[in-house]
């Protein structure tokens, strides 16, 4: 079984509401999302499953939906799924805000 354990990503400050950062931690590549109303973080696996784009350098829409760079595939950032095919989804990470900084559990 896998050990599970929160990692550090980034200060608040660094995303705020809106924006999105890649992070790299170790071999892994994330994207991390500020969205607002309600005020959250949403951690993903960096690479669209569809094709392996860049999902941090996508666009945002309806305030929770990114849109993959590379084939323009969309996916809902609150329950991680495709709009385009229901059989995909994203890999989502817990998240917490512990004082100035941003947290996910992780996967060894």
């Amino acid at each position: 079984m896998a050990d599970e354990h929160w990692v550090e990503l980034l200060k608040v400050a660094d995303c705020p509401p809106g924006r999105r950062k890649f992070i790299e931690i170790g071999d892994r590549e994330l994207a991390v999302f500020h969205l607002a109303d309600p005020d959250r973080f949403v951690v993903i696996d960096n690479s669209c499953p569809h094709a392996g784009g860049n999902l941090s350098a996508g666009e945002l829409e309806d305030g929770c939906v990114v849109v993959c760079p590379w084939h323009l595939w969309t996916f809902n950032l609150d329950s991680g799924a495709c709009t385009l095919n229901e059989q995909i989804a994203l890999q989502r990470y817990p998240t917490k805000v512990e004082g100035d900084a941003l947290l996910a559990l992780l996967k060894d």
